[in-house]
């Protein structure tokens, strides 16, 4: 996400504007009122790791799910593992490095992939959509998507997808924004193209709703700590430096920042 507010072009339309949106006035009130087709999307995701890879997720790792690695470490590392959203294989490489050797990533953007195979992501590394997975039934023992599931216009359809590729019992992490919170920060930072690019944000009880409509028990995970890519919303380094030491486990599931849930197909 772009915050700081600067002179800029829409990503789309190229108009140029003033602003922290990656969307011009224009665009974002157009796509408000109408939902953009999956190419549009593609286009403005490959769009926003050409102008933006300081802040793209593709080329760094800012939002790193926290919680759900500790999961994960105790874990046995034969899984067989999809990542959803892999961009540029962040986390890929490091759950390698924790000794997983079945492992597979999954993108919608070109740029991503690209920049995964160019860092020599040990995994094997697919183009497709989140709604439509390339893969045989009970492929997979256990999915992961961190920050995936707010971009997916079709909730139902994907979770339709995940229940049916991964075995019985399997596993399906997810980190996302806690929606309350995060349209609340969007709005106050001006961001008033985030219908856009988080067009599926859920609350902490929408999630076990909807994910138990598709087969899922839910279980929410503490946060240890705030992400690089949360503090960079703090505006002062003396706020930023309390704000990285807040025992941010500590709160309720409805106030913290994001949501972090092990899932478990019936």
């Amino acid at each position: 996400m772009v915050v700081e507010r600067s002179r800029r072009e829409c990503v789309l339309c190229g108009t140029a504007f003033m602003g922290r949106s990656f969307l011009c006035p224009s665009c974002s009130a157009r796509y408000r009122r109408q939902r953009p087709d999956r190419v549009l999307r593609r286009r403005f995701y490959e769009a926003v790791d050409r102008q933006y890879p300081g802040w793209a997720n593709t080329y760094g790792s800012y939002n790193p799910p926290f919680g759900l690695l500790r999961v994960l470490d105790r874990l046995p590392r034969s899984l067989r593992i999809l990542e959803l959203g892999c961009g540029g294989g962040a986390l890929l490489r490091d759950l390698a490095a924790r000794g997983f050797i079945h492992l597979v990533g999954l993108d919608l953007a070109q740029t991503a992939l690209a920049e995964a195979r160019r860092r020599g992501t040990p995994a094997r590394l697919v183009l497709a959509e989140a709604e439509s997975l390339p893969f045989a039934a009970e492929t997979f023992d256990l999915v992961i998507a961190a920050d995936l599931i707010e971009h997916v216009d079709d909730l139902d359809a994907h979770l339709t997808e995940v229940a049916r590729v991964l075995r019985s019992g399997g596993l399906y992490l997810v980190k996302t924004p806690n929606r309350p919170l995060a349209e609340l920060y969007y709005r106050l930072a001006g961001l008033d193209d985030y219908p856009f690019w988080h067009p599926s944000m859920l609350s902490p009880r929408e999630l076990r709703q909807l994910f138990a409509r598709h087969g899922f028990t839910v279980r929410f995970v503490a946060q240890p700590r705030l992400t690089p890519a949360q503090l960079r919303k703090v505006p002062t380094r003396m706020l930023r430096f309390l704000a990285a030491r807040l025992p941010i486990g500590n709160l309720p599931v409805l106030l913290r920042p994001h949501l972090e849930v092990v899932a478990t197909r019936w």
